[in-house]
């Protein structure tokens, strides 16, 4: 969906002496030890490294004996020790849930039998790997029908409706400059792998695992019907396909923009941008109504660019890239005999993770996944009980607060300009824990044995019901994320902010926490997506969510200065083999970043609460390594590679030490001297 910002995702004189844990602090004195030290103070100091160099590196400072201990599990390529230890519980709480509604299905409503019969569907696998094939039969039998690029485009928008991105990307938004009405925005799509650079890079390791890929596409393809001997021909057609398309692709960092990426066409103006790519058979197969005619095209010359190349392309080519994108999607709800394939390439080569997870925590994934808001009221009945829902809106009103009163302090900006971002502000609709009313999945047909074709039905029905939308009204209490996700949003075009049950937990959230943990962790993450609402995109949105000018041009021009800097800032950051962080496509995220931690801790600061007492941190201390303690992170280095390449989100070691390096409550709480790391000489401001 364009522009919806999530979380989920990654100096006085010369130096100072150095800093060792307990650091030492120039106002407060750290807290003694008390007789019996909590459980989450043991965990929060057990993981600190009392070695390293507050002011030279914080996150080895905050996270290195969580990183030292802390091997990566065979079957994760990436392990956090927030993200990711309550993913692992959420998973553990609706399995207990599932394993009840499978074992008896009719013990309750119509919503308890649909995901009991999915879960104990997804965990039968030998009825899995026995129907799978047969599931995907009619929509190969669709792409055997297609005779020319008409049928082709036909069965492509079909095979949207399952997951299947042939071609192109899309999805239903609000419209840019009439927010209240939804549309059809089509984006750049159609790639196998992760990004662009994957087809088009020289170096020898993209080359070899293009090669992997070849013959990976080629396996698959066996699996959709296609003769073996013929396998490896179609294959390399598919991979040169692909590969056409990810050189008209445009990178990604150039589509932060929204106001050049906000291409808005009648269905007329589509046919008339590229005639020859028989739209009304792809709208159609979408499920986008004959009469629904609001569409924005994102890359309007990417379009151009695959006309022709599918113009020129023969259709015994196009077909073989359609079963290759239909088993490709369809394969991580296969049996073994599909999803061993998948794993090995996708799972090992590209993202480093040596081991499959246990079917248990895929089928429970792929559930809520599928039935998200029936998982859900399940979830919060446990989980997000009482009054969590008052206490994390309190929180976001003191960051709110403590946002507001900080736009006083920059200079950059003028009175009025000011005065119309705290308007936005106060406009923001924070949506918390759950949907207050929930999605009705009565249409929707889940048959007990049919694990594949349940995930096509319940990906069509998704669609569908997406689909439907195109030229109505939106429907602000739509959430895009389940209750149990372990992430959050903002969306821009409707100027909100939404924080599922998921990641309302520990350690990003407990009643049981001091609030100075509290405010440093998912104080944090709350202050991230209302600053995305200012972002380089964010602002460019008002507070009704209209994109509209609302700056003063020499406000803008100061903005983009700030940005400038912490674009130089963020590029100069190593991640692995060579690759630095994009500045530019992290770009958004680095700027919330910055504004999350400052907005947190004014907001911390102005509580007033009662000390936390963790010995030798003083309480501005422990904010600071509660909310580096956030993205204490081990990874695969192949998923840092395809994450530095395609992932907006910096790094987690440099969603700590970049932004900490520009707060002067940072420096001062720890006592960096001016020309450390942690305290540079050119550090950069924006909110």
């Amino acid at each position: 969906m364009p522009y919806r910002s999530t979380s989920l995702a990654l100096l006085l004189v010369a130096c100072a002496p150095r800093v060792t844990a307990p650091p030492p602090t120039p106002v407060d004195a750290p807290a003694p030890a008390p007789a019996v030290l909590p459980d989450y103070a043991k965990a929060l100091v057990a993981a600190m490294d009392p070695k390293a160099d507050a002011c030279d590196d914080f996150y080895r400072f905050a996270c290195g004996g969580w990183i030292d201990s802390t091997p990566l599990p065979a079957d994760k390529p990436l392990w956090g020790k927030s993200f990711s230890t309550i993913r692992d519980g959420n998973l553990a709480v609706q399995k207990a849930t599932l394993e009840k509604a499978a074992a008896n299905p009719t013990a309750g409503d119509a919503d308890w039998a649909k995901m009991g019969n999915f879960y104990a569907s997804c965990m039968d696998e030998p009825t899995v790997d026995a129907t799978a094939s047969a599931a995907l039969q009619p929509y190969v039998a669709q792409i055997d029908a297609a005779k020319d690029l008409k049928g082709v485009m036909g069965v492509a928008g079909r095979l949207s409706m399952v997951g299947a991105g042939a071609f192109l990307g899309g999805g239903i938004s609000g419209d840019f400059k009439d927010p209240t009405k939804s549309i059809l925005h089509l984006t750049e799509g159609g790639l196998g792998l992760p990004d662009r650079d994957y087809y088009l890079k020289t170096d020898d390791a993209t080359k070899a695992l293009l090669t992997a890929y070849e013959a990976h596409v080629a396996e698959m393809l066996v699996i959709a019907g296609v003769p073996a001997a013929d396998a490896p021909k179609q294959a390399a057609a598919v991979v040169k396909l692909e590969t056409a398309i990810a050189d008209a692709w445009v990178p990604r960092a150039e589509l932060r923009d929204p106001e050049k990426v906000y291409n808005k066409l009648d269905r007329a103006g589509l046919v008339k941008l590229t005639p020859k790519l028989q739209w009304d058979a792809w709208l159609a197969g979408a499920g986008v109504a004959k009469d629904a005619t609001d569409i924005n095209v994102e890359t309007p010359g990417v379009f151009k660019k695959l006309e022709g190349i599918l113009v020129k392309s023969d259709v015994k080519t196009l077909r073989a890239y359609l079963k290759w994108q239909l088993v490709h999607a369809a394969a991580p709800s296969m049996g073994a005999t599909a999803y061993d394939k998948h794993f090995a390439f996708f799972g090992q080569q590209v993202t480093g993770q040596k081991q499959q997870e246990p079917r248990w925590k895929r089928c429970v994934a792929m559930t809520d996944a599928n039935l998200g808001e029936i998982t859900g009221k399940y979830f919060v009945e446990t989980q997000f009980a009482g009054d969590s829902k008052d206490k994390s809106l309190t929180m976001i009103k003191d960051i709110e607060t403590a946002f507001e009163g900080g736009l006083a302090g920059l200079s950059w900006m003028d009175d009025p300009t000011r005065a119309r971002a705290v308007e936005k502000m106060k406009k923001i609709n924070n949506k918390i824990g759950y949907p207050d009313k929930w999605r009705d999945y009565s249409p929707l047909t889940i048959t007990a044995g049919t694990h594949t074709a349940n995930v096509l039905a319940a990906s069509a029905f998704e669609s569908a019901r997406n689909a439907a939308k195109v030229g109505k009204p939106v429907e602000r209490g739509d959430w895009y994320m389940s209750p149990p996700t372990v992430n959050a949003y903002y969306d821009p075009s409707q100027n909100e902010m939404a924080f599922p049950a998921g990641i309302l937990q520990a350690p990003f959230f407990s009643r049981d926490f001091p609030a100075v943990m509290n405010y440093g962790s998912i104080g944090m993450v709350m202050g991230h997506e209302l600053t995305h609402g200012f972002d380089d995109q964010g602002r460019k949105f008002d507070g009704d969510g209209k994109m509209v000018e609302w700056w003063a041009p020499e406000v803008s021009a100061r903005f983009e200065e700030r940005t400038a800097c912490v674009k130089a800032q963020y590029d100069a950051y190593p991640v692995v083999d060579g690759i630095n962080v994009n500045g530019a496509l992290t770009l958004g995220e680095n700027i919330a970043d910055i504004g999350g931690y400052r907005a947190a801790y004014r907001a911390y600061k102005a509580k007033g609460a009662p000390p936390a007492n963790v010995p030798g941190l003083t309480d501005d201390q422990l904010f600071f390594v509660a909310a580096a303690q956030s993205w204490c992170v081990v990874a695969s280095p192949e998923i840092q590679k395809m994450r530095a390449l395609s992932d907006p989100h910096s790094p987690p070691r440099y969603r700590v030490n970049g932004p900490l390096a520009n707060l002067p409550e940072f420096a001062e709480a720890f006592g960096c001297a001016a020309g450390t790391k942690m305290r540079p000489t050119n550090a950069c401001e924006v909110w």
